[in-house]
C-alpha cells in the first residue's frame, strides 16, 4: 500500500489560509503523480488567490497530459516551465504588478524519475536510507548565508529577513525564477512543505518524527507539531555573537502550515 495525501492548517494567529496543496495520481496511470505546495505571500494582498490559481491550473495541465508525454523529461520540463511563466503573466495582467504572489514547490513522478520545480522557499525533501534530504534550494537572501557556509541551515529561521524571498509567481516577470531538479525514484518518501512547517521544525526533528510515527499518520503529525507544539526555540548565542542582525524566535502556529507526501510502501 502507498500513501499519497496533502494537508493544510490555518495555524493559530492567521485569520485565513493562503497555502494551497495537492497530491494526486494521473487518472490513466496511478504511477504518475503530481504533488504541489504553494504558499501565498502573506506580505501581499490576495496571496490565497495566487496559490489556488497556480495549483489548480497545474493540476488541470497534468490531468490533460498523456502518460507518454510525462515520461519525456526534457520536453515536459520545458512545457511546464513555459506554462508557469504563462500563469505568472496571467496573474500580472489581471491584478497588476506587485499585488499578489505565491511560492511553488512541485514534484512530478513519472516512470523512472521525479521532476522537481521550485520557486521561492517552500521545500521538497526525500527520505532515503533513514536520511532526510532537502532537494530544493530556497530562493532567499538568507539561504546564501547557508549556501556559502557562514550559517547553519537550522539557524536561518532566526533572521528577521528569513521571510523575504527573491523568487515568486505573480508579482512581476523578473521574479518568476524557476529552479529545476531531476532525481531517481529510489527514495522511500517524497515530502513537500511550506515554510509554516520548516520554520518551526528542523530537518532533524522531521526525521525523528518519521522514525517514530506510523506512516498513516505522518503528515498530520508533522503539521500538528508545527502548529500546536511549543518547540522551545531560542536564538543561539553563537549566532548573536557572530552576526550583528535583527533576530526573531519562531513560535508555534504563527503561519499557515501545509504539506504533501508520497510514501511508496506502508
Amino acid at each position: 500500500m502507498e500513501i499519497l495525501e496533502c494537508k493544510t492548517d490555518i495555524g493559530l494567529i492567521r485569520n485565513h489560509n493562503e497555502d494551497c496543496v495537492l497530491a494526486i495520481s494521473h487518472p490513466k496511470n496511478k504511477n504518475f503523480k503530481l504533488l504541489i505546495a504553494a504558499d501565498g505571500m502573506g506580505g501581499r494582498a490576495d496571496g490565497e488567490i495566487a496559490s489556488k490559481y497556480i495549483t489548480e491550473s497545474i493540476e488541470q495541465w497534468f490531468l490533460k497530459k498523456s502518460v507518454k508525454s510525462l515520461n519525456n523529461n526534457d520536453k515536459i520540463i520545458k512545457h511546464l516551465k513555459d506554462y508557469i511563466m504563462k500563469l505568472n503573466d496571467n496573474l500580472i495582467k489581471k491584478y497588476g504588478s506587485n499585488h499578489l504572489g505565491t511560492t511553488l514547490t512541485l514534484s512530478l513522478v513519472n516512470k523512472k524519475q521525479t521532476i522537481i520545480l521550485n520557486v521561492g522557499d517552500s521545500r521538497t525533501y526525500i527520505y532515503k536510507n533513514k536520511n532526510l534530504i532537502q532537494i530544493t534550494d530556497d530562493n532567499s537572501d538568507v539561504w546564501d548565508y547557508y549556501k556559502y557556509g557562514n550559517v547553519k541551515k537550522d539557524d536561518l529561521r532566526y533572521f528577521s529577513n528569513n521571510s523575504l524571498i527573491n523568487a515568486c509567481i505573480g508579482l512581476c516577470k523578473e521574479l518568476c525564477i524557476i529552479s529545476t531538479y531531476v532525481i531517481e525514484n529510489d527514495y522511500e518518501m517524497l515530502l513537500l512543505f511550506t515554510d509554516g512547517v520548516t520554520d518551526l521544525i528542523t530537518d532533524k526533528k522531521i526525521k525523528k518524527i518519521i522514525n517514530r510515527t506510523k506512516k498513516t499518520n505522518l503528515l498530520e503529525k508533522i503539521i500538528n507539531e508545527a502548529v500546536n507544539v511549543n518547540q522551545h526555540l531560542f536564538v543561539p548565542i553563537r549566532l548573536k555573537s557572530k552576526y550583528l542582525a535583527n533576530y526573531i524566535v519562531p513560535f508555534k502556529g504563527r503561519d499557515n502550515a501545509s504539506g504533501a507526501i508520497y510514501i511508496k510502501n506502508v
